[in-house]
């Protein structure tokens, strides 16, 4: 694939349903923010390699189009002085710079316009490249976010549990405290008992008396 196909393959593919269909989206966003980045510096190489082009046939377009202007000015001036022969001959003898001439402002255009697709592709591919980023950035935080309430999770479940025990023992506590109140102590007559015991005795006695 060159890296024009290359590039528009990158530019135009749908990174949201590549995420969705993944098993491991932050290594496949990896993997694609990498291919960008690849693709970003061969469009740069690329652009290097046009721009020095465009310079050198810049360069000899300018050459050619100072002999093409030498031959014309001398057909000319044998025109002028009547010599159509001689007019004839030299840009006869000079069509091959002529026709350099034409096939350096053609490549000129040439090399022209693949700089201006260049620096095209390499605008949107940087923008890409930077959206794909961000959407890394956003797929880290949320691991990060899921892993902290996990670890929060785990942390906090001991704690409710020692809190559940600990209630649970007081509750105990308390019953038992509850019920302690409600039972007489042991080895001790209840105050009921005593008046009952007390006013039995007293019968006795009196009936003793009367005797």
């Amino acid at each position: 694939m060159g890296l024009f196909d290359h590039v528009s393959h990158l530019m135009t593919s749908d990174i949201d349903h590549l995420l969705d269909r993944a098993e491991d989206p932050e290594r496949v966003i990896q993997q694609v923010i990498g291919d960008m980045e690849e693709s970003i510096v061969g469009l740069r190489r690329e652009m290097v390699a046009a721009v020095t082009r465009q310079n050198r046939l810049r360069a000899q377009l300018f050459t050619a189009e100072e002999a093409a202007s030498r031959i014309e000015r001398e057909a000319t001036l044998a025109l002028a002085r009547g010599e159509e022969l001689r007019a004839r001959q030299v840009v006869s003898r000079e069509i091959g710079t002529l026709k350099s001439r034409d096939t350096f402002a053609l490549a000129l255009a040439d090399a022209s316009r693949l700089s201006a697709r260049l620096v095209a592709h390499l605008i949107r591919m940087e923008d890409r490249a930077q959206v794909a980023r961000r959407k890394r950035d956003e797929l880290m935080r949320r691991r990060r976010g899921a892993e902290m309430e996990g670890l929060s999770r785990l942390t906090r479940v001991p704690a409710v549990r020692a809190f559940d025990g600990y209630a649970q023992a007081v509750t105990a506590l308390e019953v038992e405290a509850e019920a302690t109140r409600e039972r007489p102590a042991s080895g001790r007559a209840s105050p009921a008992g005593s008046e009952i015991r007390f006013g039995k005795a007293e019968r006795e006695l009196e009936g003793g008396g009367q005797c």
